[in-house]
């Protein structure tokens, strides 16, 4: 009996995850993609890409690729810019090892590769959601962790990745398995997988570097990663070597395409302007760097190295040249380290207690908005609501920003706390 409020409050908080992921499933899907191309994926790519080079050895960065591509997405090639005189923005934009990780895809159709992926990245995605909640000791019971699963899901970096067939969800698993390997010692893995992640170099920007300090830290028992690390990309820079001859150009010139195809701009340019962004972002970077200095001999099963890390991620997703949402799947353990009952430093200041519900806040928005965009679907057809499109997006630029400051309070904090038993109690590792 003492039980039934706590269970019912559970009940509710699930029934409002699920009503949340309907909501924002509706969004995504009769709204914000309604105009899209119906060939549009940010799938077809990387696997055309990938099926040329691997099954007949052509270049994935010739123009010819690009535009067998575009046509298929768009229905004919873009016309050049004095951007992209090529043409090729929009052509296979990874390293060549990233047709490795869709080897197994590229002897199938498109159409089996897309149900194949959207199978691979729901898995991930709640892989990645185990691991960052065993590598922070949080285990919730179960309808708490099924209360989790749908909030994620149920978001807008999820939904959009899965809609888009972006491969960021695999990226952002690749990290959320190379941290949990750390938390295990397994740091040989770790490397590999580390390694592995760099296929989406954008997203390890700040994470290499502090992992690096990280290890030199106690380059002893850790240096094992660095080798592994090291040996990896050794391993798949000669493959790619192999596989595409002198590929290094061709891929700079295919982001340079790319980040004028896609408006490649972080969120600091677009709050500072283009020519401020860069120089705030390379501050930035070395600021978290510092901010994160006295963290860099804990052990990777201490909250203060996670709460490192995770703000390593959040800096990563404001200064990395892209404003699509679904990088801000990276934010996943800087929210997950925000939870009350995590073992972190729990900041005294008022301001710094504010904070945090700021940014739950506008975690919320999108999916209060595409809530209120389905009752409104109950009486107006869904063709007149889409001119409300942008309303669940307010907060994108804002979000990364609003964490990444949390995480910098929370960080300074706890830098003066050395010792885990000023974090609170820590359950035992397993």
């Amino acid at each position: 009996m003492t039980d039934s409020p706590a269970l019912s409050k559970s009940v509710l908080w699930l029934l409002l995850s699920v009503l949340s992921a309907v909501s924002m499933a509706y969004y995504v899907n009769e709204i914000w993609s309604a105009n899209q191309p119906p060939n549009f994926s940010d799938l077809y790519a990387p696997w055309w890409g990938a099926h040329e080079l691997l099954l007949h050895r052509r270049n994935p960065y010739s123009p010819s690729v690009a535009h067998e591509i575009q046509t298929v997405i768009y229905g004919a090639p873009v016309s050049p810019t004095p951007d992209d005189p090529l043409s090729i923005g929009g052509g296979f934009a990874y390293p060549p090892y990233a047709a490795l990780l869709l080897w197994p895809a590229v002897h199938v159709s498109f159409a089996s590769a897309q149900e194949l992926f959207w199978c691979a990245s729901i898995l991930l995605t709640l892989l990645s959601l185990g691991l960052w909640l065993r590598a922070l000791r949080f285990r919730p019971p179960p309808l708490h962790c099924l209360t989790i699963a749908f909030f994620l899901l149920g978001s807008f970096p999820a939904l959009q990745a899965v809609r888009l067939q972006n491969l960021s969800l695999i990226a952002a698993a690749f990290i959320a398995i190379t941290v949990f390997l750390l938390y295990f010692d397994r740091f040989i893995f770790a490397g590999i997988f580390l390694a592995a992640s760099t296929f989406k170099p954008q997203f390890t920007l700040a994470l290499i570097p502090w992992l690096a300090v990280w290890t030199i830290a106690d380059w002893r028992r850790r240096r094992s990663m660095a080798w592994s690390f090291l040996a990896t990309m050794l391993l798949l820079v000669l493959v790619s070597e192999w596989l595409v001859p002198g590929w290094i150009p061709s891929f700079l010139n295919v982001v340079r395409a790319y980040r004028h195809y896609t408006y490649g701009h972080s969120l600091l340019d677009v709050w500072l302007t283009p020519a401020f962004g860069p120089t705030a972002s390379a501050v930035l970077l070395l600021a978290a760097l510092v901010l994160c200095w006295p963290y860099r001999s804990d052990s990777a099963d201490s909250p203060r190295f996670l709460l490192a890390t995770s703000l390593q991620l959040a800096v990563t997703v404001v200064v990395i040249p892209t404003l699509a949402p679904h990088a801000q799947l990276l934010l996943l353990p800087g929210f997950l380290c925000l939870l009350p009952t995590t073992p972190m430093p729990k900041p005294s200041n008022s301001l710094a207690r504010v904070l945090p519900v700021a940014a739950w806040m506008l975690l919320a928005w999108p999916s209060v908005a595409a809530f209120g965009l389905l009752l409104a679907a109950s009486r107006y057809p869904a063709s007149m609501l889409r001119r409300f499109w942008q309303i669940p997006l307010y907060p994108s630029p804002v979000l990364p920003l609003a964490v990444l400051l949390v995480l910098c309070f929370v960080v300074y904090v706890g830098a003066g706390r050395r010792h885990p038993d000023s974090l609170g109690s820590l359950p035992p590792r397993q």
